[in-house]
């Protein structure tokens, strides 16, 4: 796909879009620790990568398969779509500080 600037803007309101989408949702259902709370008695979250507890405003969903991957480029939008839109099982819940660095690794990777 060309790197245009609408290109981007397409890219971006699709990801606007699955911030709704059900497997995300799903998916941090599945990151609940059953026993843990928080300081007020919020949810806690485990963390697929440090496996520490969270609370929910503290924890993002991630992609296991990066929706651009590092080693190419996107071939199509069917393919984009495909990849922002994926099963539950490309998805882990993540704490922003191991969301942050898997996301700066993926960057370097992709220089």
């Amino acid at each position: 796909m060309e790197n245009s600037k609408l290109n981007k803007d397409i890219m971006g309101k699709l990801r606007e879009l699955a911030r709704y989408m059900p497997n995300k949702k799903l998916a941090l259902s599945l990151a609940i620790h059953p026993t843990e709370k928080g300081v007020r008695g919020g949810v806690q979250c485990v963390c697929a990568i440090c496996g520490l507890c969270f609370p929910m405003g503290d924890v993002q969903v991630d992609h296991i398969q990066p929706v651009v991957p590092v080693d190419r480029e996107i071939l199509s939008w069917d393919e984009y779509i495909e990849r922002l839109f994926c099963g539950v099982d490309n998805l882990q819940v993540l704490c922003k500080p191991c969301h942050q660095i898997k996301t700066n690794d993926e960057n370097h990777d992709r220089l």
